[in-house]
């Protein structure tokens, strides 16, 4: 009766340990298919979360390219109005100038001296800049070169309003004042005059029949109107 009595408690012990170590199996099983619900989480949050970045970087790219399209229009802009400064301010050139005589409606005849005014207009199509000093020069019968002395500065008629850029649109004129004197000091005997407008050797003749002293001009910088005093 002892003996089966032993066997009955060893029956009991052993089911319970068995239904121990099932149940600590179970527990296992349970516990890794959490841990495996938990890295999954993680690598959703993961994903998610190079999804988010993924998906702001379009939109922070685009802000760049949009800054650095608006700091090239900028430039252009800039260089755009560089440029059409450049061209409104450029210097006249020879080609497009035609310079004349003109009286403008003014006598300069007083004392032994005489004058005239030199004018030059733009006969381009552009805006165009001139300053300075003309170039003149007496030619004789047959346009033999004279050797002439021409002196800048204010004349016996005009303050010399000095030398300054003018702007000349197509077709605008700039003046200067030229004067001689007449008091028969080694007279030379003009019939033509040489008008270098920029004071190149480009230059056109104009009819300038006049006897003056000493081969010698004075003349005025160009101005924006013809100089005269008051």
């Amino acid at each position: 009766m002892g003996v089966v009595m032993s066997h009955h408690i060893l029956n009991r012990r052993i089911r319970k340990a068995g239904a121990a170590a099932l149940i600590a199996a179970a527990s296992a099983v349970a516990l890794t298919a959490c841990g495996s619900n938990d890295s999954s989480s993680d690598a959703k949050g993961s994903s998610s979360s190079h999804a988010s970045s993924a998906a702001k970087s379009p939109r922070s790219d685009a802000s760049i390219h949009n800054q650095a399209g608006n700091q090239t229009g900028k430039r252009a802009a800039a260089l755009g109005s560089g440029t059409n400064k450049a061209q409104a301010t450029s210097e006249c050139q020879p080609g497009t100038l035609r310079a004349t005589l003109d009286s403008a409606g003014t006598s300069q005849a007083e004392m032994n001296h005489r004058g005239t005014f030199l004018r030059v207009t733009n006969t381009g199509d552009e805006t165009c800049v001139i300053s300075g000093y003309a170039g003149v020069a007496l030619e004789g019968a047959g346009h033999t070169a004279i050797k002439t002395t021409a002196r800048h500065g204010s004349t016996y008629f005009a303050t010399d309003p000095g030398t300054h850029p003018i702007t000349l649109a197509p077709g605008k004129s700039a003046w200067a004042d030229l004067v001689w004197t007449t008091t028969g000091a080694g007279t030379a005997h003009a019939k033509y005059l040489q008008i270098s407008p920029t004071g190149s050797n480009s230059h056109s003749t104009v009819a300038f029949n006049h006897d003056l002293d000493n081969s010698t001009l004075s003349l005025t910088a160009w101005s924006a109107k013809p100089p005269i005093n008051g």
